[in-house]
């Protein structure tokens, strides 16, 4: 069952969480100064030789430059011509490039052209469908407002329907609930909140999320082990849902008491951004 939070609570939450307004507090400014400091010379970010890695690492990093009014530096330029050179081929990071670019073009004719007669996706071209593709492509077609609503409906719909019993989703349809996952498909519908009614949906997999809370104060996909990346997709999205729970709170709290003392969290610019995108999140008042 979720608590609800109380008066008092919702104070202390406002306390920790700090707005894109005050992004210059220490805690946010420590964040940056690592994420800067540990760019690649080539724009990216990540150590391993592997755009699996590489490419949401830098993805995320760009995201937090974007909302904490950094997206005219040099670091996020150098990060944009990265991304813009990389020959991207499988649908979910073209679709990640569409949407964080805002930009069609080439990659979304290649895009569409992976989509089957069922307006689904999988990994490329005539590959099995899954939920992570056809999520991460509905995204893309939202930020650039594809307006080929037949395309975007049919997918929703799939979305809609391979909810797990446990109200989560897998990576493909039948899988076991992740967090991952269930955070990303959330986002995903809240993004057609106002033209789509999701509420059902949406409801339901924020207490899919919330059940998942580990003893440590964070979330996590395995029973009593916090994952932290988990934990920061879990609570990002759960405040946009307003889900004022004390699972919220304490999560927050743990998420802070990871930061470590050159201000990254787990020496990781993906672990960093994502943690960094909660701490510029703003609570809804209270009901």
């Amino acid at each position: 069952m979720k608590r609800v939070l109380t008066v008092l609570s919702i104070v202390l939450v406002y306390t920790i969480i700090t707005t894109t307004g005050h992004a210059n507090s220490p805690e946010i400014t420590d964040s940056l100064n690592y994420l800067k400091s540990t760019q690649n010379t080539d724009g990216s970010w990540g150590e391993e030789d592997s755009i699996a890695y590489i490419l949401p690492s830098t993805v995320t990093v760009m995201e937090i430059l974007e909302i904490t009014g950094e997206s005219e530096g040099s670091n996020y330029m150098d990060a944009v011509v990265w991304l813009q050179d990389q020959e991207l081929m499988s649908t979910n990071y073209l679709a990640e490039r569409i949407r964080l670019l805002s930009q069609g073009g080439e990659d979304l004719e290649l895009l569409l052209s992976y989509m089957d007669e069922t307006f689904l996706w999988g990994g490329f071209e005539e590959h099995d469908i899954n939920i992570l593709d056809t999520v991460l492509s509905v995204q893309a077609l939202k930020a650039i407002n594809y307006e080929d609503t037949e395309t975007i409906g049919k997918a929703l719909d799939y979305l809609t329907t391979t909810q797990n019993t446990d109200f989560g989703w897998g990576f493909e349809e039948g899988d076991e609930s992740s967090v991952f996952m269930t955070a990303t498909v959330l986002k995903t519908l809240l993004l057609f909140r106002d033209t789509y009614n999701f509420e059902s949906e949406i409801t339901t997999a924020a207490s899919c999320l919330l059940s998942t809370h580990t003893p440590e104060g964070g979330f996590g996909t395995t029973p009593e082990e916090t994952a932290l990346y988990e934990t920061a997709l879990a609570t990002e999205i759960l405040i946009d849902t307003a889900a004022q729970a004390e699972e919220v709170l304490t999560a927050i709290t743990y998420l802070q008491s990871t930061q470590q003392p050159d201000g990254s969290r787990e020496s990781a610019p993906y672990s960093t951004s994502l943690a960094l995108r909660v701490m510029t999140k703003t609570i809804p008042d209270p009901m």
